[in-house]
């Protein structure tokens, strides 16, 4: 999400999953990581990108990472969404990553529009950077926020499957997100603690 123009978002790995901004949105804003990394902001109103389904995105299980700084607590913003059926019970669909209502915390939904689903333990300031991972390896559903452990469930279910597109910002029925968002990444399965804690010791020295 480095961009500083136009209305694609690239993909940095082999597997061209390029994206598509539109509506509001503000490129080029200073990211969480030095070095040169950006952020897009969205509006909360308008402001989203989507990426086409593709074989590489139709997973079973998932890490969810990113550097997100909410800028208004927007109820039920989405940061990241696949396959949501909104209103649809478990293993009707596949994964979410959203506020919780207006309460200052995260949600991670797996399968489902509501449960199973975990929340945060932490209350995310605004206008302050997280690392937030959310992961899912089949049996336990896990929200991590600065590289440590903030919540999780057991839960076994079944992801459907579907050609929605993957979105970040927004779902498909809008849930749309005003906050700054760097660096997301889509793995295909659970990363472990320690990864993602690594992952946060080997930024934390330059966000």
């Amino acid at each position: 999400m480095d961009e500083t123009t136009g209305t694609t978002m690239a993909d940095a790995t082999g597997n061209a999953n390029n994206g598509h901004y539109a509506g509001i949105y503000t490129l080029g804003q200073p990211g969480a990581i030095g070095g040169g990394s950006a952020a897009v902001a969205f509006d909360g109103q308008s402001g989203a990108a989507s990426v086409l389904s593709s074989t590489s995105l139709q997973v079973n299980t998932v890490t969810i990472e990113a550097w997100i700084k909410k800028r208004a607590d927007t109820e039920y913003g989405v940061y990241v969404a696949k396959n949501v059926e909104p209103g649809g019970g478990a293993g009707s669909s596949w994964f979410e990553l959203l506020n919780s209502h207006h309460n200052g915390k995260l949600e991670f939904r797996v399968t489902s529009d509501g449960s199973p689903s975990v929340v945060s333990n932490s209350t995310l300031a605004l206008n302050t950077w997280y690392y937030v991972v959310a992961t899912y390896d089949g049996a336990t559903a896990k929200l991590y926020v600065n590289g440590k452990p903030d919540g999780m469930l057991k839960v076994t279910a079944v992801p459907k499957q579907t050609a929605d597109p993957l979105f970040i910002g927004r779902r498909m029925d809008g849930l749309f997100n005003d906050a700054a968002l760097s660096d997301v990444a889509i793995y295909s399965a659970a990363l472990s603690a320690e990864r993602i804690a690594a992952h946060w010791q080997a930024a934390s020295g330059t966000h």
